[in-house]
């Protein structure tokens, strides 16, 4: 067992190949292998967004500041997640989440195991969907 002091894990720009806009990696748990937990804060900048993704395994997203855009394969506009509010991904389906254009956002990601698969950029009208009645 072990205490990760947040102050102790460091902030890294996240890769363009995989995000829209500026976004801030800390990976607080490296997964060891296929079948163990990783956890990480991910903190965007206004408008920033990762592209469509699976995981081959379930993960819970927290929101933990501001308010962000989550939004997976088949739904309509994207749902708005705030500070203490509690997303379960389900394996194998394509999603994506962000913050507003309005503000910045942070949430944390736990995933069970398992790969990340990254798949294409949000179109701009998939993004806009979770904002233009808000």
């Amino acid at each position: 067992m072990r205490v990760i002091k947040n102050r102790l894990v460091p902030a890294t720009v996240a890769g363009s190949a995989n995000f829209t806009g500026r976004v801030w990696r800390s990976d607080f748990l490296e997964a060891a292998d296929d079948h163990s937990l990783a956890g990480l804060r991910l903190s965007y900048d206004p408008g920033a967004r990762s592209f469509w993704h699976v995981h081959d395994q379930e993960q819970v997203i927290v929101g933990v500041f501001g308010a962000g855009l989550v939004s997976w394969e088949g739904l309509d506009a994207p749902q708005l997640l705030e500070t203490g509010d509690w997303w379960h991904v389900t394996p194998g389906v394509p999603h994506w989440h962000g913050a507003t254009p309005h503000g910045p956002f942070a949430h944390l990601a736990v995933t069970a195991g398992g790969a990340t698969h990254w798949l294409h950029e949000v179109s701009e009208p998939d993004y806009a969907a979770g904002f233009r009645d808000r």
